[in-house]
C-alpha cells in the first residue's frame, strides 16, 4: 500500500496528457489487460519521466511512444503483474530489447528511483518480477515442467540474494541481474533451455547475458571461499 501511495503521489492526472498519449495508454490497457491502478502509475511515472531533461530530448525526437509502453511494463511489474514482458511483443508490436532501454531509461532518469522506492529495493522487485516472468514463459513453452519452474525460481531467487550480499552494484539493471542469475540456475540445474532463449526473455543478447553471468558467478565465488574460511 505504501508504494502504491507513493506512485499515486506523482500523478499529476489523466488530463496532463496529450490526446494522443491518452489513447496509447488506453489502447495498452485495452489489449494487455490491466486494472486501472496499473494506469495511474504507468501515468504518474510517464509524466515524471517526460519533465526531466532526457524526457524532453525524446520528445524532440519524437520516439516518446516507448517511453509510454515502458512506463506501463514497468508500473505493472512493480504492482505484481507477470503479463507484460511477452506480451508486449504480440499485443503491443514493441521489440523486447527496445522495451528493455526505455525501462532502464526511465529508472535511471532523476525522481523516479526516489519517488517510487528507494532505488535499491525497486530494482529488487522488479528483477524478481523478471525472473518469475521468465520462468512461467519457459514453463509455458514447455522447457520446463512445473516442479522444474518452481526450483529455477528458489535458485535463481537464492544466487540473486548471495550476489546482492556479497556487493552486485547498481550499475548492473534489473533484465542483467535476473539474466545472469538465470543463467547460472539454469547450468546448475542441468536444464535444457538454450542461452539464447533465456538472453531473449531478458531482453538481452547473449554475449552481455554471459558477461552479467561472470560477474556473478565471481561474486557468488568469493562468497563460498569466505564461508569456507570462516568455518
Amino acid at each position: 500500500m505504501k508504494t502504491q501511495e507513493r506512485i499515486y503521489s506523482l500523478n499529476k492526472g489523466v488530463e496532463s496528457l496529450s490526446k494522443e498519449e491518452h489513447g496509447l495508454f488506453f489502447d495498452a490497457m485495452q489489449r494487455l489487460g490491466l486494472p486501472n491502478e496499473v494506469k495511474q502509475a504507468a501515468v504518474a511515472l510517464y509524466l515524471d519521466f517526460k519533465s526531466r531533461p532526457i524526457g524532453e530530448y525524446n520528445a524532440d525526437h519524437k520516439n516518446l511512444e516507448i517511453f509510454l509502453m515502458a512506463s506501463v511494463s514497468i508500473a505493472a511489474k512493480a504492482m505484481g503483474d507477470l503479463r507484460t514482458d511477452h506480451e508486449f511483443e504480440s499485443r503491443m508490436f514493441v521489440s523486447r530489447e527496445k522495451l528493455a532501454d526505455a525501462e532502464e531509461r526511465i529508472i535511471k532518469s532523476f525522481g523516479v528511483q526516489d519517488s517510487i522506492l528507494p532505488f535499491p529495493g525497486l530494482v529488487s522487485q522488479l528483477t524478481k518480477r523478471q525472473i518469475e516472468s521468465m520462468a512461467e514463459g519457459f514453463a509455458e513453452r514447455g522447457l520446463v515442467s512445473s516442479n522444474e519452474r518452481e526450483e529455477l525460481v528458489r535458485r535463481t531467487y537464492d544466487y540473486l540474494d548471495a550476489a546482492v550480499e556479497r556487493g552486485l552494484g547498481p550499475k548492473m539493471s534489473y533484465r542483467g541481474r535476473a539474466a545472469g542469475v538465470m543463467l547460472k540456475a539454469v547450468r546448475d540445474l542441468e536444464l535444457q533451455i538454450p542461452e539464447m532463449d533465456i538472453a531473449r526473455a531478458a531482453g538481452f543478447d547473449k554475449r552481455t547475458m554471459a558477461t552479467n553471468a561472470d560477474v556473478i558467478d565471481a561474486l557468488l565465488k568469493d562468497s563460498k571461499s569466505s564461508r569456507r574460511k570462516e568455518t
